[in-house]
C-alpha cells in the first residue's frame, strides 16, 4: 500500500520508514478505528447488520451522500485498476476512507448508534455502515490482502474476500445534488474551522453567528444545524451582501501574470489598484475571466493571474476557498464564555473517563474545586454537563489534580457510582 501510494509502481523509489509509518497511522489506523467502531456497536446491540434492509430512498440524506460517494468511487477505482494505475486506486481510497468514511460520515453519525432503541434511523445506519465497509474490504483485497480478509471474514462469515468479487458501482446510487449539498456544507465547516485555528479559538468555545453567501440559501438552508453543531455556533446567516463585513486587496500574482503580460504587468497592477475590489472578484467569478483596459490594449484577465487579499472588518473573520465565503463572529461574550468553560470541562471528564477504563454507560460523580467564574458556568450548565458525562452529581471537593480550563486552574476528579 506505501509503495503504491507514493508513486506510479513504474518509477524508482526510495523505501521512507517516515512515510510508512504515516500510511500505517492514515490508512491502516483508520480503517481499523471505523471497523472496531461499528462492531462494538452491533456487538453491543446483538445484531446481524447484513439481515437489515432499509429502501435506499428511505434513508437520511448523510447516508444516501456516503453511498453516492462509495459508488462514485468503485467506478474511478475500477477505471484506475483497468489502465493499471494502481498509485491513483490507492490514493482514491484511502482519500475516501479517511476524509468521507471517518471525518465526516462516522463522525456525524455516530450519535445514532448509540440509540437504545432499534429505530428505522439506527437500522439504516448499520446497514449503510456494513455495506460501505465490506465493499471498501473488497477494493482493498488486491493491495492489502490480510487486513481485508480479516475484516471480510468477521463481517460476512464468509470464507475469504479473495474467493468474492470485486464490487460494481450502481451509477444509478450516484445522486450529485446530494454531494453537492454536503460537500458545500463540508467546505464551509473547514473554513470555519480554519478561522477558529487561525484566531486561537477553541472549537469548543461557542461563537454566535457565521455568515455565508446568501446564493446558498437555497441549497443548504435545511442542514444549517449540520454546520452550527460542527462549528459550535448558535445561527447561520445567509447574507446577500458579504462585501460589507469584508475588505478586499486587488495584486497582480505576478508568477502567472508576469510571463504573460512582460512590460504590461506594472500598468496590471495599477489597474487592479484602480478597479472595484469586489465587483471584479464578483465578475471573475460569474465568468471565469475579464477584459481589462491595459496601456490602451483591451486585456483578457483570469483568476489566476489576480491575487485576492481578504480581511474581514472589525469583529469578524474571514476565509475563502476556491470563492466560497465563510465569515465569523469572533467575539466571545461572558455567556459564551461560560459555556465554553461548561464545554472544556465535559471533555476533561470525558478523558478521566476513558483514562478510568469506565464502561461507556457507568454512572459516575464529578469533583471540582473551582474558581468563582468556572463555578458560576458549572452552575448555568450543570444540567447539560451531567446528561453528557452519565454523572448523577457534581460536588465540591478539596485537593484535586488541576486541569487548565480556558486559563483557569480547576481541580477535577471522578467517581465511579
Amino acid at each position: 500500500w506505501y509503495l503504491l501510494h507514493t508513486s506510479p509502481a513504474w518509477s524508482p523509489t526510495k523505501f521512507d520508514e517516515d512515510g510508512l509509518v504515516e500510511i500505517v497511522s492514515k490508512f491502516f489506523g483508520t480503517i481499523k478505528n471505523v471497523y472496531n467502531f461499528f462492531v462494538l456497536y452491533s456487538n453491543q446491540d446483538d445484531l446481524d447488520p447484513a439481515s437489515l434492509e432499509v429502501a435506499y430512498d428511505q434513508r437520511p440524506e448523510l447516508d444516501r451522500w456516503i453511498i453516492s460517494k462509495y459508488n462514485k468511487l468503485i467506478k474511478e477505482v475500477t477505471e484506475e485498476m483497468d489502465r493499471y494505475d494502481h498509485m491513483k486506486s490507492v490514493r482514491k481510497i484511502q482519500d475516501f476512507v479517511n476524509e468521507d468514511l471517518s471525518n465526516w460520515y462516522i463522525r456525524r453519525a455516530r450519535r445514532r448508534f448509540w440509540g437504545e432503541e432499534l429505530t428505522e434511523d439506527k437500522k439504516s445506519v448499520y446497514a449503510t455502515t456494513y455495506e460501505v465497509l465490506v465493499g471498501v474490504a473488497k477494493m482493498i483485497a488486491p493491495f492489502a490482502p490480510f487486513i481485508s480478509d480479516e475484516m471480510y471474514q468477521n463481517l460476512t462469515g464468509e470464507e475469504s474476500v479473495h474467493l468474492a468479487f470485486f464490487p460494481k458501482a450502481d451509477e444509478s446510487l450516484i445522486d450529485e445534488k446530494v454531494e453537492e449539498r454536503m460537500d458545500l456544507v463540508r467546505t464551509l465547516v473547514a473554513l470555519g474551522r480554519g478561522i477558529r485555528e487561525k484566531e486561537r479559538i477553541k472549537v469548543r468555545q461557542p461563537l454566535t453567528e457565521v455568515m455565508v453567501d446568501g446564493k446558498y440559501e437555497a441549497i443548504i438552508s435545511d442542514l444549517t444545524p449540520l454546520i452550527m453543531e460542527e462549528l459550535n455556533i448558535k445561527t447561520v446567516v445567509f447574507e446577500n451582501k458579504l462585501d460589507e463585513y469584508m475588505n478586499y486587496s486587488l495584486k497582480p500574482n505576478f508568477k502567472v501574470a508576469g510571463p504573460m503580460l512582460g512590460k504590461n504587468i506594472k500598468a496590471f497592477g495599477g489597474a487592479l489598484a484602480q478597479a472595484d475590489p469586489a465587483a471584479t472578484v464578483a465578475a471573475i467569478e460569474a465568468e471565469g475571466k475579464i477584459t481589462m483596459d491595459i496601456n490602451g490594449d483591451a486585456v483578457e484577465i483570469t483568476a489566476e493571474m489576480v491575487d485576492v487579499k481578504i480581511d474581514a472588518k472589525e469583529g469578524f473573520a474571514v476565509a475563502m476557498e476556491n470563492n466560497v465565503f465563510a465569515i465569523l463572529d469572533t467575539t466571545v461574550t461572558p455567556e459564551l464564555a461560560a459555556e465554553g468553560l461548561a464545554r472544556e470541562l465535559i471533555s476533561k471528564v470525558q478523558q478521566m473517563r476513558k483514562q478510568n477504563d469506565y464502561e461507556m454507560m457507568d454512572n459516575i460523580k464529578i469533583f471540582v474545586e473551582a474558581d468563582e467564574e468556572v463555578a458560576a458556568a458549572i452552575e448555568i450548565h450543570k444540567e447539560y454537563i451531567m446528561k453528557e458525562t452519565l454523572a448523577v452529581a457534581i460536588e465540591a471537593g478539596t485537593d484535586l489534580k488541576t486541569s487548565d480550563l480556558n486559563g483557569h486552574k480547576t481541580g477535577i476528579d471522578v467517581e465511579r457510582v
